[in-house]
């Protein structure tokens, strides 16, 4: 057995890991994963794909706003010894307020609704009281270093947990799988190996019930005014242990898919697109079933691309707490950017320490942007000198389903939304010009 300190830190590094190595293949389809890259078992380089599947340049190695905002959540925490949403709201607003041109602050390809929360946050009379009712999986990481440094499950670790989803987001189901995230998390610190399925999802649905009740009880103007079905969370996890304990693995994905259309009302094609009813049930899974070693359940789940990275920082999080640090294969260690400072905060919060802990969040975090950002200048798509031919070998495989999969994500971010609708108008006038459609 991992010893608490290196199960600890193996959660803590876990997660950056995750989430630093699906950045390659976020929005990707598993098949364009495969054409690409074979298998997420390394930092890949993404340059050669730019344009062809690939938006964006993304720094090899560097972790996204998954961990950033783990990182403020940690950082807040080891000055305060207890969570302060005031404090934790000003390093918010701090890091949004400096960063290069395209980006959010210092923040690497946040969501909209996080945008729109940060923005919000000086206006407040109270931090808790968010606008935003998002239900996109955004904050479940915000709970990893709460629950790594309280170390036990305790109902003043759910209220902290709960709290921090609050600050950004009121919907119940956000809420809950936050507050579920570092109950799981804490429940695997605390075992020599991994438990058995079904126990842990009827724990985790036990616990979500739990929260949803003190969410109730003590925001009752709150709980129901976003959603009508505000108890979906446990219910999910309740009848996922149930379809577990009956042996039916492989139709597990198509099951989260289901049992999320019929609470969100929409159809959800992929259990990976990012929804809180599909991301913690899918991580929760492919951590019971897709391998006995860190690296094994790390790239089964990074295979699937789409919302790797949420995917990634939950299962490489609590593949890490079962594993410990040195079940963690060094390569991937030796190649995530800024790890030293990544494991000077997990040491940290693995002794509990008070105070300051290496660099400053603000100055790391915008050295790391502005590199990435100089970086990307150098590799923006060039716009195409005539017309792509018909049968190019690199195939864009993910571009046909990208408005189904990020529809509700794109109504979230203003600048890719008046993008979307003035393209949008362009086609229309065209339309009634007869004017023949551009080639992409």
């Amino acid at each position: 057995m991992s010893d608490l300190k290196d199960k600890i830190i193996g959660s803590w590094m876990g997660m950056a890991i995750g989430d630093a190595l699906g950045q390659s293949v976020k929005g990707l389809k598993p098949e364009t994963v495969k054409q690409y890259f074979k298998q997420v078992d390394r930092y890949h380089d993404v340059r050669p794909y730019i344009g062809k599947g690939i938006k964006q340049y993304r720094m090899a190695g560097l972790y996204g706003v998954q961990t950033q905002r783990a990182l403020a959540v940690c950082d807040s925490l080891l000055k305060t010894k207890k969570p302060d949403s005031e404090d934790l709201s000003d390093l918010l607003v701090r890091l949004s307020a400096h960063g290069p041109e395209n980006y959010f602050g210092v923040f690497r390809r946040p969501e909209g609704c996080f945008y729109k929360s940060v923005q919000d946050l000086p206006n407040r009379s109270e931090p808790l009281l968010a606008d935003q009712a998002s239900a996109y999986a955004c904050y479940f990481s915000m709970a990893v270093p709460l629950s790594l440094y309280q170390q036990r499950p305790s109902k003043t670790l759910m209220q902290y947990c709960i709290e921090a989803a609050l600050l950004l987001s009121r919907h119940p189901w956000e809420v809950a799988g936050a507050a579920v995230t570092g109950f799981i998390t804490v429940r695997l610190l605390n075992e020599e190996e991994l438990p058995e399925g079904a126990t842990l999802l009827n724990e985790a649905a036990e616990f979500c019930a739990t929260v949803e009740t003190w969410y109730r009880e003590n925001y009752p103007d709150r709980f129901t005014l976003a959603e009508k079905n505000p108890e979906a969370m446990s219910k999910t996890l309740s009848g996922l242990a149930g379809q577990y304990s009956q042996g039916n693995l492989e139709n597990l994905p198509a099951w989260i898919s289901d049992n999320a259309s019929s609470y969100i009302g929409t159809k959800i094609v992929h259990a990976t697109q990012g929804h809180t009813l599909t991301i913690l049930p899918l991580a929760l899974v492919r951590l019971l079933t897709a391998g006995s070693d860190f690296a094994g359940a790390l790239t089964g789940t990074l295979n699937l691309g789409r919302e790797a990275d949420k995917l990634g920082a939950l299962t490489g999080c609590w593949a890490g707490a079962v594993h410990g640090l040195s079940g963690i294969p060094q390569a991937w260690q030796s190649g995530l950017v800024n790890a030293r400072e990544i494991k000077l905060r997990g040491e940290a919060l693995s002794k509990k320490k008070k105070g300051v802990v290496g660099k400053d969040l603000l100055e790391m975090e915008l050295g790391l942007t502005q590199k990435e950002a100089e970086e990307r200048r150098k590799y923006l798509p060039k716009e195409p000198s005539k017309s792509a031919k018909k049968g190019s070998v690199l195939e864009d495989l993910w571009l046909e389903e990208e408005a189904e999969d990020t529809l509700p994500q794109l109504k979230e971010d203003p600048r890719r939304w008046r993008e979307f609708e003035r393209d949008k108008t362009r086609k229309k006038r065209d339309r009634r010009r007869n004017v023949p459609p551009m080639e992409p």
